[in-house]
């Protein structure tokens, strides 16, 4: 949410008011077919494997770390830590599933914060191999 300090109008010939509180619809653009490609709300983690397009690009597809001069300068290290994190659940867990898949959907779908109403079971690797010794 952004408060406008003085009156804009937009290029599409919007107006906002000074004092005005603006939200912008991200939801709309990352589900979006045109920036997404096809099935947008299916998780497929490898969607855009071998496209050329960083993360950290502030770009109009993904707008949480804003655009132009205000893009956040924080994001090399927001995405450093997503890589991180990512690597230890592969390197620790054998495998993540929901305790009811029926909520998957809604999982996905969710804001982020939003309370999803199935848990996660992790599966240790060192828990396998022990097993198997």
């Amino acid at each position: 949410m952004h408060l406008a300090r003085k009156p804009v109008t937009l290029s599409n010939g919007m107006k906002i008011a000074k004092g005005q509180t603006v939200v912008i619809n991200l939801r709309s653009m990352h589900q979006s077919v045109k920036y997404q490609g096809e099935d947008p709300a299916e998780f497929r983690p490898w969607r855009f494997l071998g496209k050329a397009k960083a993360a950290t690009k502030a770009a109009t597809d993904f707008l949480p770390f804003g655009i132009g001069r205000h893009v956040c300068p924080g994001r090399f290290l927001a995405v450093q830590i997503l890589k991180t994190v990512g690597a230890l659940m592969v390197s620790r867990y054998s495998k993540i599933e929901m305790i009811d898949p029926s909520h998957e959907k809604r999982a996905l779908l969710s804001r982020i914060g939003d309370h999803c109403p199935s848990g996660l079971i992790f599966t240790s690797r060192s828990a396998l191999t022990e097993k198997e010794a």
